[in-house]
């Protein structure tokens, strides 16, 4: 009693409760640990270094010149005498470079956010669907668990009926045989229970843990179907990647108008102080460089063929979506189809079969090729319906991702 007690007590103390998470909690976890996001939220700070950059109001530093000198007053020599100068110059541009400069780092830093928004929208969606198939696992488990118990039952019966002579050595055997499949494929689903949860504890950025697990429920009702044209009007509202192709667009043009902006030159205003032995002078300079050469020319051609690709990026974008919506919806539509009709025409009446067959083998009125039969049947229609469910919990998930915003 003694040991027992010990025993038990051992048990409580190195035991560790097992963590139940929800999609709620799963989606918020992963938003607030997820490495990749969390990398590149940091693109944040650097758009707003741009801007704050990009917003000085000079763009160089003014430069403070002196010198100093010792020169003869007399022809061969005699008394020395002290000269310097100081000058100060500063730089200034004529075009307004500067607001078309802050213009391009305001939408570059737009669409850093909303590459950050669109980062958030995909791995939501990446999360509900590992979260969709650990809960497919966990249920996957139990069915195998269930399948266990009905050829344990099967085998213990076909004993009796072997003993009574009622079955053959050969139908025992196919009994036990049955029993090893089962048992193999709850090992199986035991297995892909582990790798799917690992999958999900990376997503969210969590430590590897055993103890980790999800709670929920998949689908069990069709949801209503929505109209696909009417969500292609507010989708350019709701997706960031199409407002982030917007932005990208309007900071290539405001980076094209600012590389012919720079093909002005900028003037440089320099006031000097000159002491000399008789005099000291004052006065103001100005300096221009002449555009013979150097016109920008390579600036220009370069930020001209970027707003060419984003306007290019930006249309074929729209055709991707287009292309995703249509396959979200044909695949929400289709996977709603078939839950449907395995809840009305095929589950049910695989188990009440299964209920009567076993009865009846029991009573001696089927052999056990027909309840093997009747078993395996409404086993492998328990886990279509498993299928079934997922394929509808992914399409769901997948509509949400292409519309940009949650089902409702």
């Amino acid at each position: 009693m003694t040991r027992m007690s010990i025993f038990a007590c051992s048990l409580l103390l190195f035991a560790q409760p097992v963590f139940a998470i929800t999609v709620g909690e799963a989606v918020d976890t992963a938003l607030k640990n997820n490495p990749d996001l969390q990398s590149v939220r940091l693109e944040k700070e650097t758009a707003q270094g741009r801007l704050d950059q990009a917003g000085l109001l000079l763009r160089s530093n003014p430069v403070i010149e002196g010198s100093l000198s010792r020169k003869d007053t007399l022809p061969d020599g005699g008394e020395k005498a002290k000269n310097y100068e100081v000058r100060l110059s500063q730089e200034f541009e004529l075009a307004g470079q500067r607001g078309l400069r802050v213009d391009a780092a305001k939408s570059g830093r737009e669409k850093v956010l909303l590459d950050i928004r669109d980062k958030e929208r995909v791995l939501i969606a990446a999360v509900k669907d590992a979260f969709a198939r650990a809960l497919a696992a966990k249920r996957k488990i139990a069915l195998a668990e269930e399948a266990v118990k009905l050829q344990e039952e099967l085998v213990a019966s076909a004993a009796v009926k072997f003993q009574t002579g009622d079955i053959s050595a050969l139908e025992q055997n196919l009994a036990d045989v049955e029993l090893g499949k089962s048992r193999r494929d709850r090992m199986l689903a035991e297995r892909e229970q582990r790798e799917v949860l690992l999958g999900l504890q990376a997503l969210l950025g969590l430590k590897p843990s055993l103890n980790f697990s999800v709670e929920g429920e998949l689908p069990s009702e069709t949801p209503v179907i929505p109209e696909k044209d009417k969500m292609l009007v507010s989708v350019a509202q709701q997706r960031s990647d199409v407002q982030s192709a917007a932005a990208e667009v309007q900071q290539a043009k405001a980076a094209m108008k600012l590389a012919g902006r720079e093909a002005i030159p900028s003037v440089t205003v320099s006031g000097f102080y000159n002491h000399d032995t008789w005099l000291n002078e004052a006065g103001v300079m100005l300096s221009f460089p002449l555009p013979f050469f150097d016109r920008k020319q390579a600036d220009r051609k370069e930020a001209a063929a970027k707003a060419g690709q984003a306007l290019i990026k930006q249309a074929s974008l729209g055709r991707a979506i287009d292309r995703e919506l249509e396959e979200a919806h044909a695949n929400l539509a289709a996977a709603a189809e078939e839950l449907s009709l395995f809840k009305k025409d095929v589950l049910g009446k695989a188990m009440e079969n299964l209920s009567l067959m076993n009865l009846a083998f029991k009573e001696g009125k089927f052999g056990f090729f027909e309840v093997r039969l009747a078993q395996k049947d409404t086993i492998d229609a328990q886990f279509a319906y498993l299928e079934s469910q997922v394929r509808l919990q992914l399409a769901l998930n997948a509509w949400e991702k292409a519309t940009g915003g949650s089902q409702k």
